[in-house]
């Protein structure tokens, strides 16, 4: 696999930062440097990178999530590893690195059409490499977390754990948009479209849409089939915490009795770094709720963090503030999938 790249263990070494009588993420994480290495039973969860913004610039968008990953290595390993977290359950790594395509669409510009569609054409060549590597970890049983990148990774994932199972899955998508625009090339915002024209996608609801940001033609698309669901922010506005949390529970027993695929959507998240800022959404206390419950309830078959930027930040305290809510994020679903395993 061309832009397949692994970890080494003096990189690890130099994010983490031990000290005496503690145990660090860092220290105690599993590291593979080979697809065989995905066939050890010692761990269960796999944190991925996908290091391009090509999708979201192919969708008119601002770039900026393509280090996203890298900006999560260093407060990722120095979380602590203790009762509540064992981080030997976990590989971290493998990449998927584009630096010759993000090279190409640097020179392109987003307003010319010839250049636009070119872009759109290098979204769906890594779309080939991120279903075969998204396959391979789900063919071993093992649940991929993607990190990084936009969400035009939503089909190369969906599509490698359809393969790998041989049946379409459900998946449930925390986002103010629903990323159902129209077949017209690949790119940030249609994943879900494609995937469910492709028949990879089978029941699909989106959470905590915003009403000013979809599409009629999206919308006309979502109240003409059974399987498509969604929940507007702007009516969640109306309902108490309580509430909100059974409607939540609710769109999971909508989608079945579950394993899902799960789905957020960094801009979900007031103010977060990301190419198309929210005014007006969840709070990380919220997110942390949501994606708790989701891996809890729907034992997710995997967890995909989309579009966070911490590049975009204004200052290095807001990257790095951003950064670290990604990991806790990470933690939450993986201490929550852990406890129904």
């Amino acid at each position: 696999m061309k832009h397949l790249r692994f970890l080494e263990s003096h990189q690890l070494r130099d994010h983490t930062f031990p000290r005496k009588g503690e145990s660090k993420f860092g220290e105690a994480v599993q590291l593979i440097s080979s697809l065989e290495g995905l066939k050890s039973k010692d761990f269960r969860f796999v944190i991925v990178g996908i290091m391009e913004d090509i999708g979201v610039r192919a969708n008119l968008g601002k770039a900026g999530c393509a280090q996203t990953f890298q900006y999560l290595l260093s407060p990722l390993c120095n979380i602590q590893v203790n009762r509540f977290l064992d981080a030997s359950n976990v590989a971290l790594g493998p990449i998927l690195e584009f630096k010759d395509l993000m090279d190409e669409v640097r020179n392109l510009d987003q307003n010319r059409e010839q250049d636009l569609m070119r872009m759109r054409e290098i979204t769906a060549q890594i779309d080939d490499s991120v279903s075969s590597l998204i396959e391979a970890i789900a063919k071993e049983g093992k649940v991929p977390i993607v990190i990084g990148g936009g969400h035009n990774n939503s089909y190369g994932i969906i599509k490698g754990i359809s393969q790998a199972r041989k049946s379409d899955i459900d998946v449930l998508n925390i986002d103010p948009h629903a990323d159902y625009r129209a077949l017209e090339g690949r790119h940030s915002g249609n994943g879900f479209s494609y995937a469910r024209e492709e028949g990879y996608l089978g029941r699909y609801a989106v959470f905590g849409m915003h009403e000013s940001y979809n599409n009629q033609d999206i919308l006309e698309k979502f109240r003409a089939s059974a399987d498509l669901y969604y929940l507007t922010y702007d009516e969640l506005l109306t309902f108490s915490t309580d509430e909100r949390d059974r409607l939540f529970k609710d769109a999971l027993r909508w989608l079945g009795p579950g394993p899902i695929g799960l789905e957020l959507d960094m801009d979900s998240i007031t103010a977060f770094p990301v190419s198309a800022l929210n005014a007006s959404g969840f709070t990380m206390r919220q997110a942390r709720t949501l994606v708790k419950t989701a891996a809890a309830l729907a034992s997710p078959y995997y967890f995909h963090l989309a579009e966070g930027a911490p590049e975009l930040a204004t200052n290095a305290t807001e990257a790095e503030l951003s950064a670290k809510a990604m990991v806790y994020l990470i933690t939450d679903f993986i201490k929550s999938h852990q406890a129904e395993a």
